[in-house]
Parts: C-alpha cells; structure tokens; sequence
C-alpha cells in the first residue's frame, strides 16, 4: 500500500469519487429520530464478489430492515480510496481486507475494526497438475509472478524464511498485477498467488482443471482478512447503530454457513453481470470455511493473540512502521 501521510490522505480523499455502485437503499446517511429507518452506507473495497454473499444474505432477508436500519450494499474502487472517505466521515463503514485497516490506523486514520470475518486471508499459491506444488520447498526452481502491493508478493520473504526455502532459489517474476493470471495461464510463469475465496474458481473454471494449491495460512502466514471498519468518532456518537448492523450482518453469514447454496442463489440475485453459478458457489463455499465464528462468542469476534501474531509479521515486512497496541486497531465493544 503507498504510504502517505495522514494530510496527504485526508486532501486526497476530499476528492475521491467511489461510487460505482449500490444494493439497498439510496446511498445517504440519515438520523432515524423521526420515526423513519436509519440510512447507512456499508462500502465493499472492490466490485461484487462471492465473498460478500453473507451481506446479501442478509439484506435479502431483511436483518437489517429488521433492526431499523436502510442498509445500501455499495460498491468501491479500491482499499486505499474507500479507506479515504470513511476517514473523512464520508461515510461510516468499509468492508475489506483488515492489513489496509492496520496500515490507516498507522498513519493516525480515525478508523477502526468492529468484526473481523476471517482471522487469516485464504490465500494459496496455484501450480499447474504438472507442475509439483505440496511443500514451500516446492517453490524453489520455479517461478511466480509476484506484484507490487499484492499481499502475498509484499510478505513472499518471510514466509519463504519461516519455511527454510531460499529465496535465491525462486525466481520472483515482476508484473503488473492485472497481468499475472494471463501470464499464468499463458504458462509464462510456473506459480501464481490467489484468494482461495475469488480468483481460484474462477481461473479454475477457466482453464477446465484443478491447480496445485499450497495454502500459505497452512505454512505460517496467517493474516487478516476480511473486516468491517467504521469511522471511530462515528461510532462513538452511534454505539447502538453499529451494534445492529454488525448484528444483522452476523445473522447474514450464520445463514450463509448454514446453506452455502442459498447464500449463492441469494447473491446472484443482485449480480448486473451474472457469474457462472457453480463457480458462485464454490467462492462462497470457500468464504464461510475461512469464516471466524470462534466457539461461545460472537461472529466476528476479535482477540490479542491474533492481532499480535499479525503485528510481529507486518512489522517484519514493513508494512508496520508504526507498532501499536492491538487496542488501537480494533474493538468488540459493539458486538453482542
């Protein structure tokens, strides 16, 4: 992620346009003090996929009507710009990768992680049948198209190291990184990185075959996925909001655990371009495995241990120049 400073941030978002569009009600935030249903913007950091079928879930089936709220299920343009205008107080929350959080917070954003979906990214590393890929030591001799800002590319050192894989011995193969998948499977590159929840079915159907998978998470690197972030001097003027909507929200992915394949029909539903159903099903199948439900507490739910672990690798890769308590990146105050 490019680091800016917090000013620098701030100006920029004053002028970032992420509207691309909504699911819901129109994209506004409003006061329910009349009587009328809160209006709140939930804002994913990318375009539709199978990952965000538990939101779906549970606007379809009215959680959130249920709990006085007009949810609009809106899409983004990237981590970085929708990050940008919850900072500002554009509007209250975003729905992405918890590192981009991490690094906000590090640059004295007003941002905070209220729940977090996956206490480790499903990431994998693909390779052709022919192609042996069980182990990392498997890596070495090959070559994998890694990008600048594509999260396994940034953390590919220290999980090679933990691993006891020369680094030396794999040849990191620099591209754009809208280029990597043709490049795979052009077979110009032997290895690929992927999110185990997106871009694996897909590609998968694609090239009619199943890859290879190492699933790094399996290998030590176990980062945070998949949060809800919210405006922090939003939320403490709105405790009780926040509440119901990571309320309803949970109720949306218990149904989506519970039946992966209404969750998949449900979110087709409101797909412009509609996506192949099988691939659907398997991308959110893969998101309610990697989905954090620990035993006894609520989904969502966030601990020290974990938010550690994740500091002491992004501060080994960089990604952490500033190292805070874990209590400056997220709280399970608002959750029930």
């Amino acid at each position: 992620m490019r680091r800016l400073d917090r000013r620098a941030w701030i100006v920029a978002a004053l002028s970032a346009t992420v509207l691309t569009g909504s699911f819901g009600a129109a994209a506004a935030q409003s006061s329910g003090s009349d009587g009328s249903p809160d209006k709140v913007v939930i804002r994913f950091t990318w375009k539709l996929k199978g990952e965000y079928a538990p939101l779906f879930v549970a606007l379809d089936k009215g959680y959130y009507k249920a709990e006085g709220i007009d949810v609009t299920l809106a899409e983004g343009s990237g981590a970085q710009t929708v990050l940008k205008v919850v900072a500002t107080g554009q509007e209250p929350f975003a729905y992405g990768p918890a590192v981009n959080a991490v690094q906000a917070v590090g640059q004295d954003l007003p941002v905070k992680l209220v729940a977090l979906y996956q206490a480790s990214t499903p990431m994998g590393v693909i390779s052709f049948p022919d192609m042996p890929l069980k182990t990392p030591k498997d890596m070495e001799g090959k070559s994998i198209a890694i990008s600048s800002g594509e999260t396994f590319s940034d953390m590919i050192r220290p999980f090679l190291k933990v691993n006891g894989v020369d680094i030396e011995k794999v040849n990191r193969v620099q591209m754009d990184n809208s280029a990597r998948a043709s490049q795979f499977m052009a077979r110009r590159v032997d290895l690929m990185s992927v999110f185990l929840t997106n871009d694996l079915p897909k590609m998968e159907h694609v090239a009619k075959t199943k890859f290879n998978v190492l699933e790094v998470a399996d290998f030590g690197l176990a980062v945070p996925g998949a949060a809800l972030i919210v405006n922090t001097a939003w939320a403490e003027k709105n405790p009780a909001l926040v509440t119901k909507v990571l309320r309803a929200t949970a109720k949306g992915y218990a149904d989506a655990m519970a039946d992966p394949v209404a969750a998949a029909q449900i979110f087709q539903k409101y797909l412009t371009i509609k996506e192949d159903p099988g691939v659907l099903e398997r991308q959110v199948r893969a998101t309610m495995r990697s989905t954090n439900a620990p035993a006894g507490k609520p989904i969502g739910w966030q601990d020290d241990a974990t938010w550690i672990k994740c500091l002491d690798l992004l501060t080994e890769t960089g990604t952490v120049k500033v190292r805070k308590e874990p209590g400056a990146y997220y709280t399970n105050a608002y959750l029930e």
